[in-house]
């Protein structure tokens, strides 16, 4: 009905190298009345010369404090009891991605929030395989206190409560990046 047939392809940078071979011929002498859309997170994936035949928009990541404002809304929405600090812990963990994050609300809702109880942070803690924030901040005390029979030890009571061990180290490092950030402008404290 419209004026152009609009293709879009996510997860573009999938395609195989014979994939974007053909569809090259078609970038180089589109139709008229066709227009592609490729969605992709692994933008070096794409072949440089499909690259040079599109125009490129960079989209920026939705801060945790707007993804959860979207979630808080779409649960009320969908009338699904999830808490406010459950809400907090899957925006942080959508990493600034809608998509992803609307996933995890998903689950949560499928898996906790369905048959009429509430959602709680410990439910979807252990749904994401993270850490509880205190047993990081514990663990990158005795790291950087040299205790390593202590942090080692830390490091395997948080793995038994069902935290997965990139995880805990992706927390150690923000935990890290933030503390050396105040460090060296402690007003980087109230961003937090």
């Amino acid at each position: 009905f419209g004026r152009y047939k609009v293709y879009i392809i996510d997860e573009v940078h999938m395609l195989s190298r014979n994939a974007f071979n053909a569809l090259l011929k078609t970038l180089e002498e589109p139709p008229e009345h066709v227009k592609f859309i490729f969605a992709t997170t692994e933008i070096r994936k794409v072949p440089v010369t499909v690259l040079s035949r599109c125009q490129r928009f960079d989209l920026r990541r939705v801060g945790a404090g707007e993804l959860l404002q979207h979630f808080t809304d779409i649960a009320a929405k969908e009338s699904a009891a999830v808490d406010e600090d459950a809400l907090r812990l899957i925006a942080r963990a959508a990493d600034g991605s809608v998509r992803d994050g609307l996933s995890l609300l998903d689950q949560t809702i499928a898996a906790y929030g369905s048959s009429g109880a509430t959602a709680s942070e410990v439910q979807v803690r252990g749904m994401l395989g993270v850490a509880d924030a205190s047993g990081v901040f514990d663990l990158f005390e005795m790291v950087m206190g040299g205790h390593a029979d202590d942090a080692l030890t830390g490091l395997r009571t948080l793995y038994d409560s069902g935290a997965d061990p990139i995880a805990i180290l992706q927390d150690l490092l923000a935990l890290s990046h933030w503390l050396t950030r105040v460090k060296l402008v402690p007003k980087t404290a109230d961003d937090a």
